[in-house]
């Protein structure tokens, strides 16, 4: 697993020098005007802060992608948390649909769905969550309304479910 993360974060990295080198000309002259830029490419420091700026831009663009893109890739830190340390619970589904966000995805080409799950944990009373997560599209015929699924449930916060795949 932490072999797909480093080639998860590569993919997103890899292309920031370059993308620096190619478009530093255009940022560096409007950003900070015709005379710092004859200083930095005099210099030779023209790689450097146009590798930097770019790493900047970059990540206040990419940034805020993250989070939701980690639930396509094992459910981020605290879905690993939460399978690892979580209180196992059954789960009666409620209902299946499209995801949270509106409309059908796939990942992979599993559907990524939205489950609106009752949770049984033994420790509160049944409670109903919803949640998105990508369900093999052969498991699918198994997520009807009715069907009874393993969970595991966030210690910390109960609203937090994940399947149990395990």
């Amino acid at each position: 697993m932490a072999r797909l993360r480093f080639r998860f974060w590569w993919v997103f990295l890899a292309p920031i020098p370059f993308m620096a080198l190619a478009f530093s000309e255009k940022w560096m002259p409007a950003l900070f005007g015709e005379a710092a830029y004859a200083r930095f490419v005099s210099a030779g420091g023209m790689t450097i802060a146009g590798v930097v700026l770019t790493i900047g831009i970059a990540a206040v663009i990419i940034i805020p992608f993250i989070k939701p893109m980690l639930s396509f890739f094992g459910g981020g830190p605290t879905a690993r948390r939460i399978r690892k340390h979580g209180r196992p619970a059954r789960g009666t589904v409620l209902a299946i649909g499209e995801n949270s966000g509106g409309g059908v995805v796939t990942v992979n080409n599993q559907p990524y769905l939205n489950l609106q799950v009752r949770v049984e944990d033994g420790y509160q009373a049944p409670y109903d969550v919803s949640f998105d997560t990508i369900i093999p599209r052969s498991l699918v015929p198994q997520f009807q309304p009715g069907a009874v699924i393993p969970v595991k449930v966030d210690p910390e916060d109960p609203q937090k479910v994940v399947i149990d795949w395990s």
